[in-house]
């Protein structure tokens, strides 16, 4: 008698296979937290809030807020019906920076972070003069914090060296990739848009700082949609344990 070939898959191969699939299926992309500002601060995130119903505000605003003239600007690209404004900051404070912090986000088990937001400012208008200054400080600033150590800057945006209309360190505000004060990346604009920062480290808890310098009228500036994505670390044990199980189901059935 002639015995057929055995067909099948080495237990050694076999196994390698089983832990190469587990590990791709469980570190695949998360999304551990996300703020839309859809209720009001004090919950997940804080900020100081005023308003003289003219250009000096901050605050947690309805969106898009078309019947006011000092925020009728900013249309597109908000999510939900709430969202961040600011401007003219020291009209009413003591401090032309403003904060919005977001604290004690559960990154437990998370690697590879990064915070996306959604920004806007105002562009400035040709044959006018440039909104934002350099030398006033105007801009914004993203810090984060693992586990109460020290804030790390992981993103921030600037005015130009020379604005549209001439203005020294003046003009609308760009990313500043290297953090030198002078914006070179990407323009913000009216319409609101996505940019993510990763954040170095890992950590149990992520705190978030949302820096926004507003010096005077026509620099006003808008932010949404905070999300925190990273990769889950599986559990050791919870993925060898499933791998050795499927291994083991395997071998039986090849003895049947």
């Amino acid at each position: 008698m002639i015995k057929k070939p055995k067909v099948g898959t080495r237990p050694t191969a076999l196994l390698s296979l089983v832990l190469a699939f587990a590990l791709a299926s469980t570190s695949l992309a998360q999304l551990p937290f996300q703020e839309s500002f859809e209720t009001e601060p004090g919950t997940t995130y804080n900020l100081t809030a005023f308003d003289d119903g003219g250009f000096d505000y901050l605050g947690r605003f309805a969106v898009p807020d078309t019947m006011n003239g000092a925020r009728d600007d900013f249309v597109n690209g908000w999510d939900g019906g709430f969202g961040i404004h600011g401007q003219d900051h020291d009209g009413l404070t003591d401090s032309a920076t403003q904060n919005i912090t977001l604290n004690t986000i559960n990154v437990d088990n998370y690697t590879n972070l990064v915070a996306t937001i959604a920004f806007g400012a105002l562009a400035s208008e040709a044959a006018g003069f440039d909104n934002y200054e350099a030398a006033d400080g105007d801009g914004i600033a993203i810090f984060a914090t693992l586990d109460g150590g020290a804030a790390t800057e992981i993103g921030r945006f600037s005015p130009p060296a020379l604005g549209a209309n001439g203005g020294d360190g003046a003009g609308d505000l760009y990313l500043d990739p290297d953090g030198d004060g002078v914006g070179t990346g990407a323009a913000l604009s009216a319409d609101l848009t996505d940019f993510a920062f990763p954040i170095s480290g890992t950590g149990t808890s992520l705190d978030l700082s949302i820096a926004l310098t507003s010096t005077g009228s026509f620099e006003p500036l808008a932010l949404d949609n905070v999300r925190v994505t990273g990769e889950l670390v599986p559990e050791p044990n919870a993925f060898l344990l499933s791998a050795f199980g499927i291994v083991g189901l395997l071998a039986l059935r090849r003895r049947r």
